[in-house]
């Protein structure tokens, strides 16, 4: 492809030199003769032996020099073709791969601005393309992991259950439907995490106050929190904490800090949300009193699928997935999200920014 595009542009450039120099030789033989005939005549010359020399050696002249530029532009258009087919035709190499799903391979950014940009918009999509490819490998793993264990878990109690080796038992049956639910719940964050990759194509942003919305979602688990003896307080600072975001997004990542809170904290306490206003946005957190978050755990807990070992256990065991996508929604909104904890207390928080990405 790239030999066939360089002699193309070169045969083309040739093409427009040849016309080019048979146009300007004409012109240029038809005023030569005009000025040697006037000459001619005006000093009683006999033109007919001088004007065929005269003719043959401008003709000599106009060959000569016609043939040294045309090298000279052919040369020089060779060079700058080449400049200009080379990168094209490692970008072409780049797409074929990234046809064949090969994404970690990149193409040199160089040539003029406009290919430069190309070559750009090609590294970016192919970098793109490698991490959604990451995530979705990653996801299929860590799916398999977390579905092996209370599947297995159902399939040796089935089977012993079918075998009389286990009997029927209030506790059996319930340790069964521990295992379903959990099911369940991985299933609902898959869920969101489908929901939520959906919606990122299109944030749909509004402005509204974080207070009022914090208030909204908190008073949806006033039920759940009083089974448990536990209470929430939302603080709103001064200013109003208004922020133009996706009020959905926001709170599903309310409801899911919500969640974390509700599993770890202690009964009997209080768990509190705060917004407060930041320079270009808003910060909301949620903070709980109960068991902290081990310092080897805590740089983590953000990713997909992790879980401390406290997390695990079957009475308060998650997916994995709840704060990965706070962060993640935090992130679309051009913010961060972040966690501090003590022995005593959990505060995770997401800084939402109104110039988004």
């Amino acid at each position: 492809m790239r030999d066939k595009l360089l002699w193309r542009l070169l045969g083309a450039q040739l093409l427009v030199i040849a016309i080019a120099v048979a146009i300007s030789g004409a012109l240029i033989m038809d005023r030569a003769a005009q000025f040697f005939m006037v000459i001619m005549t005006r000093y009683h010359i006999d033109p007919t032996v001088v004007e065929r020399d005269f003719v043959d050696a401008i003709q000599r002249v106009l060959v000569a020099g016609s043939v040294a530029a045309a090298a000279v532009a052919m040369l020089l258009g060779w060079i700058l073709v080449r400049r200009l087919v080379r990168p094209i035709s490692d970008m072409m190499l780049l797409a074929e791969r990234i046809a064949a799903g090969d994404y970690a391979q990149r193409v040199e950014t160089r040539g003029p601005d406009e290919l430069v940009r190309l070559a750009d918009s090609l590294n970016r999509m192919a970098a793109s393309l490698e991490r959604v490819e990451s995530l979705r490998r990653d996801l299929v793993a860590n799916v398999a992991h977390e579905l092996r264990t209370p599947l297995s878990t159902l399939q040796g109690y089935l089977e012993g259950l079918r075998d009389g080796v286990v009997p029927v038992s209030r506790e059996t049956l319930a340790s069964l439907h521990e295992e379903v639910l959990r099911l369940v719940r991985l299933v609902d964050m898959l869920q969101q995490l489908s929901r939520f990759d959906a919606r990122m194509s299109g944030l749909q942003r509004t402005r509204f106050d974080a207070g009022v919305l914090a208030q909204q979602i908190a008073a949806l688990y006033h039920p759940e929190l009083s089974a448990r003896n536990l209470r929430v307080t939302v603080v709103a600072g001064a200013p109003r904490p208004e922020v133009e975001a996706d009020a959905d997004l926001v709170g599903q990542a309310l409801r899911n800090l919500l969640d974390n809170a509700l599993r770890y904290a202690s009964a009997g306490t209080d768990i509190t949300v705060r917004a407060a206003s930041l320079d270009g946005g808003v910060r909301l957190a949620v903070e709980n009193v109960g068991e902290g978050i081990a310092p080897d755990d805590l740089p983590h807990i953000f990713e997909r699928f992790y879980r401390g070992e406290k997390s695990r256990s079957r009475d308060t065991g998650g997916a994995g997935i709840g704060l990965a996508l706070v962060q993640e929604i935090a992130r679309a909104h051009g913010g961060d999200a972040g966690a501090e904890s003590t022995p005593g207390g959990t505060i995770v928080w997401l800084t939402l920014s109104n110039a988004g990405r």
